[in-house]
Parts: C-alpha cells; structure tokens; sequence
C-alpha cells in the first residue's frame, strides 16, 4: 500500500467523519463527497481485488449517517460494476452481498435491488479467481464432454478459451473472426471451446463451416452447444448476452472474463511469451536483502525458515495467479541472492527453493534462457547442498589437523566420522583468511560445553595429498570457506555452515 493512498484514506475517512458534512445541504455534501470517492477509487484502482473490497467496507462501515452511507454504498456498488477493469465487478458483487442483500443498506427503489441481485446471481461463480464452473456440452458429433469437473481436479494442463456465441450476433461475427485469425497466427497451444448458446442446428452447422474453419497444429479446438440448457451455463457463466470470452489456466481458475478477441490476445501473449529475464543485478539483491531483514549496505544473514516463507509467498502471489514471468523474475532473483550468501540459513533454505520452485516447476522453467540463466546455476547448487547434507552419516575419511577437546589439543590424523564427541565441529580453512581466523577463535570458546574441535587447513592437503584434497571435494561444499560442520557422536551431520562468532 503506498503512502499516497493512505493519505487519500485518511483525508476521506476523515471527510465521512466531519460534522460539516452532515450539516451541509444534501446537493452539496453528496456533490463533495462524490468528488473525494472519484479520487480515493482512483488512488486505489492499482490495489488488489481483495483489498479493495476490504476498503469498500472500511468507508461504508466509517459513515454514521443512514443517507450518506447509502449514497457511498451506492456509488461504490455502481463504480466498480460499470468498471472496464477486468474482475471490477467481484468487488460491485461483494459490496452487493456484504451490504445490500442483507439489507444493512438499502437501493433507492426495488427496481435496482433486484437488478443488483441479478449480476450477482449471474456473475458469482464465475468471477477472476474463482474456480471455472463445470459444463456438460455436446459436440456436433452429439459426443458428450465434460469441462473442468467439479471432481477430480483440473481438465488438463493447457489453458482453456470459452467463447460463447449466438449465429445471429453481429458481435460474435466481429469476434469470430478475430479470435480465429489470432489462433491461426500464433497457434498457441490451447484448448479453444466456442459454445453455440443457441438451439437452431442447421444455423450452427452453417456458422462452424463458413466462420469457424481455424487451421493449427497446437491449438485443440472443440466445438460444443447445450441446446436443452441442461448444463445450466448462462448462470453459471453470467450469460445474459452474447458474445461472452473467458481464459482458464491450467489448474482450472479463470484469469480473463468478459473479454474482447483484443484483451485475449494480450493475455496469451504475456503468459506466452518467452521474455529473456535478467536475474541477480544490483537493485535485485538489495532489494531481496530488505525483504529479507537487511538494509541496501549489509548483507543480511536470514533463516532458514524467513528463506521458505518468502519462496512460498512467490508462488502464492504469482504462480498461482498465473504470473509466470513474475514467478520466474522473483524466484531467479532469490536464487542468485541465496548463492552469494554463504550463510546457513540462506544456503538450507535455498536447497527448500530449488526443489519447490525450480526443479518440480518445469512448466514454468522451458526456455532455453531459463536452461542458462536458472536452470543450470540451480543444478550447481543443488549438487553442492546434496554434499554432507543434514542427518547424513559423514564418510570414513581420514584428515590431517589440530583436535582440541576440554582436555588436550593434539596434531594428527583423523577419522572424521568418529571424533567420538557428544558433538563435534569440523573447521576447514584456508591460510591468510581473516574470516577463517575470526571463526577459530570463536571455535574454542565452544572446548569449554565439552565439543571436540577439528581445525582442518584445506591449503595444506591440496598442496601435500591432492588425492585426499580431490575427495574432500566430493564430499563437501568446499566452495565457502570457511566451512564449519556440527556432527553427533556417530558422525551424523547435524548443521552445516555454521557461523561460530554469532551461535552454532
């Protein structure tokens, strides 16, 4: 919510409040009021659905005085119904349900109640978000198809078009030809399901062959009618007249209504349309280190559990409204944030990310960018995490390094699967490594709780036992240093990129 909104808020709150207002004559008082709304639905048009109906109850519920809260129901119910914002009328449709069909406010007549009850009735179960109603149709073969069934989950995963039409609809005519002429160019891969709303058969066998004739090898087109209304579509569908032009996504939830051939080749063109993504740039990490906790100077050390709530609020925000690009742009950019950031909770939550939002979303990531660009850097990372993971047994390998213990410090060769400790922290570090220097000497404040220390110089194996080195890189992220492991007693990994001067 931006700060320029809430000054709109709080300036028309503050007006609803006024004693001048109830004072004022009603041609003046509704005359200024309807101005402060034109403004304050303005400043708003950029907000969600949700909060918008959520600020549509704030200010009716503010209103003390019957008339005037009558008058802002009103023009708020008729503001948002009459709006050319797509999915406008589900806040018009909430307004409706929230205040006037339980008659908390009142229309000025029963004509407009009732007309209201009417697109409400008709418009419910079909609005932006809302899973797509089930339709049993027939195709002019009289085989029977059942789209989106209310069981068993979505229909397919393609997006689905419903377009329905009348034969003697000048509209339709118009759109027909648009619409085909738009799959036959791009030949999207779709489901394209024009519904003949009418009941005249040699009408509807004329309309297919003259105007229905689309040419694609993607795009799956299926003719259907319900000339017994049986599938109870105008209701379900809202429609009252003809043409009516809806996009479904893949998971069965309608993300376009009352289109025209124009708005619907705009959707498919940015759910489409293969965008070459740039990912990991300067204000992308400052800006994932403040949603993070950071500021735009200091890196931010975030938890593990802060890394998976902000990955499943991607997908909640994006995905599944069918933003993909969005999707990709948000989880590319915390990936490329995580992968600068040798923390443990970045590195540990990062191995949450690439599996729930990369690797098992393969749908989304297609291109020969994102093989590039996300793709390849989460494969990397992936296999680094994989090594020594959490509740792993360490291998038996033997390294050379200092061991302390609450009883001695002694040089030598060690099993690093039986230190024998309750617990045991393995530091390998690098010579000249002013991190490294700062991580041992938090390390033997730690002798103290009885934890056994291994102190394992990484540059003293590489140049004495490359052998040894090349394992050690096998089975550790060697790539952070200096890399600190905790283990049990039996050698199972128990955290790993521990940072010793803040907790470990």
């Amino acid at each position: 919510m931006n700060r320029r909104w809430l000054i709109y808020i709080f300036l028309l709150f503050s007006f609803l409040r006024s004693g001048s207002l109830l004072a004022a004559p009603d041609s003046l008082r509704f005359g200024a009021l309807k101005s402060k709304l034109d403004e304050y639905c303005l400043a708003m048009s950029h907000e969600s659905l949700q909060t918008q109906s959520e600020e549509c109850d704030f200010l009716i519920e503010s209103t003390t005085d019957s008339l005037v809260r009558q008058f802002v129901a009103t023009y708020l119910y008729d503001k948002f119904i009459s709006s050319a914002i797509m999915g406008s009328e589900g806040v018009a449709i909430h307004i409706f349900d929230r205040w006037f069909a339980g008659r908390k406010v009142v229309f000025e007549d029963e004509i407009r109640y009732l007309d209201a009850k009417i697109q409400a009735d008709f418009n419910r179960s079909s609005l932006i978000g809302c899973r797509a109603p089930e339709l049993v149709m027939e195709d002019e073969t009289g085989v029977q198809h059942t789209l989106f069934p209310a069981q068993g989950g979505p229909s397919g995963r393609r997006f689905s078009i419903l377009f329905f039409y009348d034969t003697e609809c000048s509209k339709c005519k118009v759109e027909t030809i648009l619409i085909r002429n738009l799959l036959e160019n791009e030949d999207y891969p779709v489901d394209f399901y024009p519904i003949y709303t009418g009941d005249n058969r040699e009408s509807w066998d004329a309309y297919r062959r003259q105007k229905f004739e689309i040419l694609t090898s993607r795009t799956r087109v299926t003719h259907l009618w319900d000339p017994d209304n049986n599938s109870d579509f105008q209701h379900k569908y809202g429609i009252l007249q003809t043409p009516g032009l809806f996009l479904v996504a893949p998971d069965g939830t309608i993300t376009g209504r009352r289109l025209d051939a124009r708005a619907l080749a705009l959707m498919l063109a940015a759910v489409f349309e293969e965008r070459q993504l740039e990912y990991g740039n300067e204000a992308s990490l400052s800006l994932m280190n403040q949603i993070l906790g950071g500021d735009e100077k200091n890196m931010v050390r975030p938890s593990e559990e802060d890394v998976i709530y902000f990955a499943d609020r991607i997908t909640d925000q994006t995905l599944e409204r069918g933003d993909t690009v969005m999707f990709r742009q948000m989880t590319g950019d915390l990936l490329y944030y995580l992968a600068s950031n040798s923390c443990e909770g970045s590195r540990e939550g990062m191995k949450y990310l690439i599996d729930n939002n990369i690797t098992h979303r393969r749908d989304v990531w297609k291109s020969s960018d994102d093989s590039l660009k996300v793709i390849g850097l989460a494969g990397v990372m992936d296999d680094l995490l994989s090594k020594a993971c959490r509740g792993s047994r360490l291998p038996k390998i033997k390294v050379p390094g200092l061991l302390e213990t609450v009883k001695s410090s002694r040089e030598g060769n060690w099993n690093i699967r039986k230190m024998r400790g309750r617990t045991n922290i393995i530091l390998f570090y690098t010579e000249g490594c002013h991190v490294c220097d700062a991580q041992k000497a938090a390390a033997k404040s730690l002798l103290a709780s009885r934890v056994n220390v291994l102190y394992v110089n990484v540059d003293e194996i590489a140049a004495s036992n490359p052998e040894l080195s090349l394992s050690l890189l096998e089975n550790f992220d060697l790539t952070v240093l200096p890399y600190i492991i905790m283990t049990d007693r039996k050698g199972r990994v128990q955290r790993r990129y521990i940072d010793l001067t803040n907790t470990y």
